[in-house]
């Protein structure tokens, strides 16, 4: 339950891309390091309790020019509940070449885990929107980042 509410994930509607517009997905496996959990009055999962959770990323597959499994970012980030069963994410993925933002409501994926909307990002990620996807797991979980750049961004 802790990791399904901490996954970076979005699921939310994107805009049909641009022709020129560009498409990218980037599979990590997200492996936890560090969880920090408050948990406010009334005791148990409740509105204004929160989770902050890194985690190193490896690759899922060979991707930015290296093998599956290596290292090749983390990520950072705080789930907000909203209310017992309802959450906000906003959290940060440093990859090789730039950031990802990943903020909004946690959402739950049809099949199993969750999703959480891309809102921007940094260097070749400037101008990214898309969405996260988290598969269920404690201290291990598959994370898909579905991307599109704008057609002006190289």
């Amino acid at each position: 339950m802790l990791r399904r509410a901490v996954a970076l994930v979005a699921f939310a509607a994107v805009a049909a891309p641009a022709a020129n517009a560009a498409t990218l997905t980037i599979q990590v496996t997200s492996v936890v390091v560090k969880v920090t959990s408050v948990d406010r009055k009334p005791k148990g999962t409740s509105a204004g309790d929160t989770v902050h959770q890194r985690n190193a990323l490896l690759n899922a597959r060979r991707q930015f020019g290296k093998a599956k499994g290596t290292h090749v970012g983390t990520d950072d980030g705080t789930v907000t509940f909203t209310s017992a069963h309802t959450e906000r994410y906003a959290g940060i993925a440093r990859l090789p070449g730039g950031t990802l933002m990943v903020r909004g409501d946690v959402r739950l994926v049809v099949g199993g885990g969750i999703g959480i909307p891309i809102v921007g990002g940094t260097g070749h990620f400037r101008g990214a929107t898309g969405m996260l996807y988290v598969a269920e797991g404690e201290s291990r979980a598959l994370n898909v980042y579905r991307i599109t750049l704008p057609g002006n961004v190289a």
